[in-house]
């Protein structure tokens, strides 16, 4: 019924929520106390058909308005009477009452639950979630039966509404409300008024010691409003005889012990009148006084009765007694109203003043109580306590003794108090804000200034309540030149205390929430502790003045002070209720388990664990008893909250079905609330509630849960064992628990429990297609409580699936490698269950044997699968393994299966067609010795097709570890090495060889292109013809063919006249041979002139042979004697090469060394092992177990704790840390920096070293970052500054000097240099520059780089740099460098004789950046011998000179003389007179191309003589010819 929730319908309450959302934040932790005259309320109009409330609450009075939602006309009213619950609803068409059951009594102080819920004509009330009481409200079902609110909510009381269906003598609520939820809305989520909506009066937070209190407890009265009203004092009408006892304590001279009113303006009074008891009776207009004698304002306790009839009044104090009469002559009091003690109410104070009663007149008017305590009150000789209360106000439970008045000064307008330094405490002193103030503002004194205000702590008691006295809060101030008196000092409480209240004993007249310093000295303010936990609070406020006279701004309220307040805790008592009620119902004869929700303990300041409960009286044996789990079948007494929290105490049953248990909770100091938990035993039924079965689809799963077959029982909320056992399983699935590893697993039993929690499933195993309709079932025997009683049948109901093959045809390959087989060759359909094709599969039952199925490129192997949406999407293809020779088929086997079944096989075929292009190789394996060569002949490799043997190899991928060669056509040795092409016809002559490198390998290979093309090829497409790819493998033999090589080379030291063992730390050689070890390795020796080498464990056994692991297993000695140094000659042979070597040995006194120690690099907070490389030592002692070298902790480390083994250990071995069995484990402080010494001890011998620690944080883990990394700019063989705008790595918890860069590929064409402070100057030149500098030397400006090969432009360098922990590595630093000349270019030219030329950006430029857009000057140093410079301007006219510009602008020409030269030249000069630059000379060379342009002339023609039938020659004296222009030998 809890969480049935309704909407509210009325946008009103909607938007009125929303508004009050802010002011309910915060949750009471404890609830809030209603002390009868308190309440809440709630302002909102609404309207709702169908609305809820809940309402959780505790008290111990019979009677008290709950809740009342308020309207014109509706209401619905929630109350309290005589013990029961009680509802009165009227929706418009009459009232109606709801009452809980009779048998449950609501005012036993445990917390109960009232849950209502109307709902149209429906209403329900259930009480403790388990008594229900409903009715039907009258009208037409039509009706909409709306509850229409519009004069609010109310919660503890109605808050003075008057209403004609409200009684006038409707009790308001006293006790606790910890939710009161009406819609959703918890009214009491906080006390914190809100203006205009929420009002909140006389509640407070916590729940109120006062209402656990026993008549017999002392009862405090701490202001001048306290009082207890009491229920009416009822006189005996045929005695007309009243008494009223109790026991007084008090300091007060006045004050209101008792007073109750009487019909006729008749009354009852006691009081006190300067110290002395008055009893007043008022009757017929006369009063009657009889005063003690006895005064009761002594601080002692004075026990008092009272006695009157109609005609006597007699009072007695302690022993002393005094009597008069009544001289009235009416008739007896008629006493009404409510008794009240000790004060009283704000209703009944003008009545009382009319009276004349001395306590409420003069400056008391507003108060009158009783200041102190009242215990023992008796009414008629009836105990009338705070249980009996109806009413309280401003009391608390027992007698704290009253403090004696502090003598109190009375501070004229010139006196500056002082302040003992030894009335505060420095601890408990509230610090106070200071103005700021440059001169003293009228009024401060000089000793505090500022600080005039001094605050003390109030220090209470948790729940408790403590006076603020003028020793809390002082004001130090010149009063005197303020001209105001200190009573006109005020306070204005600006924000309340959060855990408490403060109640201001004060004139109602004066101004809310301010009270005065007259009222601090006279202790009228009040804390009030509302009993939560919290150890302090506080409150804020302001000071001013109520003078007229102006005063400075501090006294103007315009500062706020804060007020704090500690709270001293106390241990309350525990609290014990029954959430769920006090009945407690199970099986007879079984056990039931007690939770928290049956027994709830609460305990706001102690730990549950620390928590014990109490059985009180004896159990009825005959009935049952309660057992701890641990030991089961005892009965015990006690139990802890463990054990109920961890579900370990159970009631058992063994007779009786009526019988009660009466427990309490103790926290091992206080005991809590006794409660009585009624056991009601009841017998057991049960019937089969469900039995549905269950309907399945083949090849799935399903779960059977209750909803499918239960048990049900009359058991309330009692676990009863109900076991379900097959007898007969299903026959075509399975059924499976689910158990807690998460696995399911077949099951031949269950519980109803399983079927709660769903973890039971059947399975349809069954895969196979079936033709005839087929039922299953399963049969079980159900066992209820340890009683086998029934059988039953679960029937199953199977949907069996049916595939259909729609397409299964033969795949043709006509000269093609592959064929997609898409769904025109192969489609499934299932029948009766709907499929997606990604959900029905093909199974490969048999691959084919001549080619292989592909999904997208993962080879379908047997038992492969596939689906039909990858052949819908074209993912399946047949590829063929080789092309066939000759025509011929393939076939693979294949069935379709999805989750649901799987189908008969299936055959698929593929015809293939041969090619005769197709081309086939035979590639077997060559074989190789290492460092050897062998020809590839057609027995290793030959490709070839139908049509042609001629084919053709591309190497697409040469050998790893060799090289093919081919060799000459001539018999000559020569070869061609690293071929990437060969021939059938090269194979076949047998002039291809593969040569191996000598490489320790064992595998080669090569790939290659066959083609019947001798076009190279780089690849092969998958339909190409003709073409095929391949690759040679070629296996190698390893030779022992390398020698060894020594590894350790070093002196061996020893002990004069000593031994020591010879190991692999001092002598050891590799053999890079992959099929050697090195162990196999022998050494031989000869002479030995200064000792000789022996057996370990025989010295008598020289060794002139030994095993290099021989000395991995420590068995060689050397043994010294003669010289003290000296070498010996080994050979070292690896069964083929043998090498020689020396061994040096040196031979001294004992000594012990340190070898190295780097320290240790640790995370902060983490552990790291101590290994040889961090720490170790090097002795010349004959050392031969590490365990001999000791290591013992002299100063353990401060920050950390060395381990061994896991163990704080202060010693360890040298065999420890090569074994990585040492460890430093840091504390995780902020001491990064930490060290430990050790004392090292070898053969008695002792040697003291030192270990640094460095702890880095996870932060130093994350790697620097490189912040700027700019290009340098430096002049040809000048140096530049790096600073760390040119480069800057940071990190977030490193400083710069941890920053260091390392130099990892150094300058080229210059040097790093570093300036060093303390000896003022560079280190660092081009032969040793520096490797390392650090970012504070870069900060610094203290590096360089220093440019040094001339004629270059840019340089680079690699940096790594570090953070002591993490690196970043090769940063790449670019430098730009600045020619010291204008690096001027220039290109040769050719043009015609006589032509011209352009002395273009082409002929002539500078490309540097550096020198771009400057307008230099080109200066001709030789001009040219066959022609001339000119400016197009200017034609004619030679220049010297000319500007960049006119060049890029092609102003500038060359102009050839027309002179039959066929070469020219110029050298040229740029000049930069403001950068003071110029270039090197450059010289243009001009080619000129001869132009024919002159004629030839005929030089010589002369007669020419010869003899008859002679030969003569013609001679250029006889006849020539010249042309300028033309070579001779080109004359015709």
């Amino acid at each position: 019924m809890e969480n049935m929730k309704f909407p509210i319908r009325s946008t009103k309450k909607l938007c009125f929520y929303a508004a009050l959302l802010v002011s309910l934040t915060s949750d009471l932790a404890m609830g809030a106390s209603f002390y009868g005259d308190g309440y809440v309320q709630l302002k909102t109009v609404e309207s709702s058909n169908r609305n809820s409330l809940r309402v959780r609450f505790r008290t111990s009075s019979p009677r008290g308005l709950l809740f009342l939602a308020a309207g014109h006309t509706d209401y619905l009213l929630l109350e309290l009477n005589a013990g029961r619950l009680q509802v009165k609803l009227d929706l418009g068409s009459g009232e109606r009452l709801l009452r809980s059951e009779s048998s449950t009594q609501l005012n036993d102080l445990a917390w109960h639950t009232a849950e209502l819920l109307h709902d149209r004509h429906n209403v329900t009330l259930t009480t403790d979630q388990y008594s229900h009481t409903s009715l039907r409200m009258p009208g037409h079902w039509s009706q909409k039966q709306d509850l229409t609110i519009q004069d609010g909510l109310y919660v503890g009381g109605s808050g003075g509404l008057d209403k004609l269906y409200l009684p006038n003598d409707l009790t308001g609520f006293r006790g606790c409300v910890d939710q009161a939820v009406f819609n959703e809305n918890n009214m009491v989520s906080s006390l914190r008024p809100y203006a205009g909506f929420k009002s909140v009066y006389e509640v407070s937070l916590g729940c109120s010691p006062q209402f656990f209190a026993g008549g017999e407890d002392p009862v405090s009265f701490f202001s001048s409003r306290a009082y207890v009203s009491l229920p009416p004092w009822n006189v005996s009408h045929s005695q007309q005889e009243a008494l009223f006892e109790c026991v007084v304590h008090t300091s007060a001279k006045e004050g209101i012990v008792l007073y109750n009113s009487a019909r006729q303006g008749d009354f009852v009074a006691v009081e006190i009148q300067e110290g002395l008891l008055v009893a007043i009776v008022g009757k017929g207009g006369t009063k009657t006084e009889l005063k003690s004698l006895t005064f009761v304002n002594d601080r002692n306790w004075h026990s008092v009765k009272m006695f009157f009839t109609p005609k006597t009044l007699q009072l007695t104090v302690d022993k002393e007694t005094v009597k008069t009469s009544i001289s009235s002559r009416s008739k007896g009091l008629q006493l009404r109203g409510s008794l009240f003690v000790g004060g009283i109410d704000d209703s009944t104070r003008s009545e009382v003043r009319k009276m004349g009663l001395v306590s409420v007149l003069g400056n008391r008017v507003r108060g009158g109580s009783f200041k102190g305590c009242l215990k023992d009150m008796k009414v008629n000789g009836v105990m009338m306590g705070l249980p009996n209360a109806v009413v309280t106000k401003d009391i608390s439970v027992g007698c704290e003794p009253e403090k004696e008045p502090e003598p109190s000064t009375t501070m004229g307008s010139t006196t500056i108090p002082t302040v003992p330094n030894s009335r505060f405490d420095p601890t408990s002193v509230t610090p106070t804000p200071e103005f700021p103030m440059f001169t003293l503002a009228r009024g401060l004194d000089k000793k505090y200034g500022a600080n005039f205000v001094l605050l003390r702590n109030l220090v209470v008691s948790e729940g408790g309540r403590g006076s603020l006295e003028s020793k809390h809060i002082k004001v130090l101030l010149d009063f005197k030149k303020l001209g105001v008196r200190q009573s006109q000092i005020m306070f204005r409480i600006q924000e309340q205390p959060v855990h408490g209240q403060i109640r201001l004993d004060v004139d109602q007249d004066q101004e809310e929430n301010v009270f005065s310093m007259l009222d601090l000295w006279h202790g009228r303010v009040i804390y009030i502790h509302g009993g939560s936990e919290d150890p302090e609070d506080f409150f804020t406020f302001s000071i001013f003045s109520s003078s007229r006279k102006e005063v400075p701004t501090y006294l103007q309220g315009t500062r706020r002070y804060r007020y704090n307040i500690t709270v001293t805790p106390t241990n309350d008592a525990p609290e014990l209720s029954l959430p769920q009620g006090n009945l407690f119902v199970l099986l007879e004869n079984s056990r039931k388990l007690l939770t928290k929700e049956v027994l709830k303990a609460t305990d706001i300041d102690s730990n549950h664990t620390d928590l014990v409960f109490s059985i009180l009286g004896n159990l009825n044996p005959d009935a049952g008893y309660l057992e701890v789990g641990d030991n089961p079948d005892t009965a015990v007494t006690t139990f802890s909250h463990s054990d109920l929290e961890e579900g370990k105490v159970n009631y058992v049953h063994t007779g009786a079905r009526n019988s009660r248990i009466v427990l309490r909770v103790s926290d091992g100091d206080k005991v809590s609330n006794t409660v009585v938990l009624r056991v009601m035993a009841i017998g057991l039924e049960y019937k089969i509630a469900n039995n549905t079965g269950l309907e399945i689809i083949q090849g799935e799963v399903a779960v059977i849960s209750n909803k499918h077959l239960a048990v049900q029982t009359n058991a309330v909320n009692q676990v009863v064992d109900i076991r379900y056992d097959v007898v007969r399983p299903p026959r075509y699935g399975e059924l499976q628990r689910l158990h807690s590893s998460g696995e399911w697993k077949p099951t031949g039993s269950f519980s109803q429990r399983l079927l709660e929690k769903e973890r039971l499933r059947y399975l349809s195993t069954f895969q196979e297609i079936q033709t005839a309709t087929a039922t299953d079932d399963f049969k079980c025997k159900v066992t209820v409580a340890g009683r086998v009683d029934t059988e039953l049948v679960f029937p199953v109901t199977v949907k069996w699936v049916h595939y259909n093959l729609v397409r299964n045809a033969m795949a043709d390959m006509n000269k093609v490698r592959k064929v997609t087989l898409d769904s025109q060759y192969l489609y499934a359909t299932v029948d009766i269950v709907t499929l997606s094709e990604d959900d029905l599969h093909f199974r490969v039952l048999s691959s084919p044997k001549k080619g292989q199925l592909l999904l997208v490129n993962e080879l379908l192997k047997t038992n492969a699968t596939f689906s039909q949406r990858n052949v819908t999407d074209l993912k399946v293809r047949y590829e063929l393994v080789d092309r066939p020779y000759e025509d011929t088929s393939d076939t693979f086997k294949f069935q379709v299966f999805s989750k649901h079944a799987q189908s008969q096989s299936y055959d698929f075929q593929i015809s293939i067609k041969a090619d005769v292009n197709s081309v086939f190789i035979r590639n077997d394996k060559l074989s190789i010795m290492e460092g050897e060569s062998k020809l590839i002949t057609k027995d290793e490799l030959f490709a070839e097709t139908l049509s042609t043997k001629e084919l053709y190899y591309t190497v697409t991928s040469s050998p790893k570890h060799g090289k093919l060669a081919r060799i000459n056509l001539s018999n000559s040795n020569a070869s061609y090495n690293k071929i990437l092409t060969f021939s059938n016809q090269d194979l076949l002559e047998e002039r291809v060889m593969y040569i191996h490198d000598d490489t320790e390998t064992t595998q080669d290979q090569f790939t290659f292109i066959a083609s019947t093309s001798q076009e190279s090829k780089s690849s092969v497409t998958d339909d190409e013809v003709g073409s095929k790819e391949g690759t040679f493998n070629i296996s190698i033999q390893l030779v022992n063919d390398e020698k060894p090589v020594r590894v350790v080379d070093k002196v061996f030291h020893v002990v004069r006249d000593g031994q020591r063992l010879l190991t692999l730390d001092d002598l050891c050689y590799h053999d890079a041979d992959s099929d050697f070890s090195d162990g196999q390795l022998v050494y031989t020796r000869r002479g030995i002139p200064m000792g000789d080498l022996v057996l370990v464990n025989d010295t008598s056994h020289r060794l002139f042979q030994f095993t290099q692991k021989e000395l991995e297993e420590k068995r060689v000695l050397f043994l010294h004697r003669g010289v003290n140094s000296g070498r010996f000659v080994l050979f070292v042979s690896d069964g083929k090469h043998l090498v020689s070597t020396l061994l040096d040995v040196s031979a001294h006194d004992p000594f012990l060394s340190l070898g190295n120690n780097t320290g240790l690099l640790v995370q902060k907070g983490k552990e790291v092992t101590v290994t040889t490389g961090n720490f170790s030592v090097f002795t010349n002692l004959n050392v031969r177990d590490d365990s001999e070298v000791t290591y013992k902790v002299s100063e353990p480390p401060k920050n950390g704790w060395l381990y061994r083994h896991g163990n704080i250990s202060v010693e360890f071995t040298q065999h420890d840390l090569k074994k990585g069995l040492v460890s430093y484990r840091h504390d995780d402080s902020k001491n990064l920096a930490d060290w430990f010494s050790v004392t090292v001890k070898v053969k008695g011998h002792v040697l003291n070293a030192r270990i640094n620690v460095k702890a880095y944080l996870e932060s130093h883990q994350r790697p620097p970052i490189l912040q700027h990394n700019n290009t340098l700019l430096v002049e040809e063989s000048k140096p530049v500054k790096i600073d760390g705008s040119r480069l800057e790595v940071t990190h977030e918890d490193n400083l710069p000097s941890e920053i260091v860069f390392t130099v990892k590929v150094a300058p080229l064409h210059g040097f790093l240099r570093r300036f060093v402070e303390a000896e003022d100057q560079y280190v660092g030149t081009e032969q040793t520059p520096v490797q390392t500098f650090s970012q504070e030397d870069i900060n610094a400006d203290n590096v360089q780089y220093q440019q040094t090969t001339p004629r270059q432009v840019n340089d680079t360098f690699l940096l790594d740099v570090s953070n002591g922990v993490t690196e970043v590595n090769s940063i790449r630093i670019s430098v730009d460098i600045i020619p010291r000349l204008i690096p001027l270019q220039v290109s040769n030219f050719t043009l015609r004789e006589g032509g011209a030329k352009a002395l273009t950006q082409e002929v002539l430029r500078v490309t540097n950046r550096h020198f771009s857009g400057l307008n230099f000057l080109y200066s001709l140093t030789e001009p040219s011998q066959n022609g001339y410079i000119e400016h197009s301007r200017y034609p004619g006219v030679p220049v010297l000179s000319f500007t960049r510009r006119q060049v890029e602008q092609e102003l500038i020409y060359y102009i050839h003389d027309s002179s039959e030269t066929l070469e020219d030249n110029f050298t040229v000069v740029a000049n930069d007179t403001g950068l003071r630059k110029q270039s090197s000379p450059c010289t243009v060379y001009i080619q000129v191309t001869a132009v024919n342009d002159q004629h030839p002339v005929i030089t010589a023609n002369r007669v020419l003589r010869v003899w008859v039938g002679s030969v003569t020659e013609i001679r250029s004296d006889d006849l020539d010819a010249q042309d300028e222009d033309t070579p001779l030998r080109s004359c015709r």
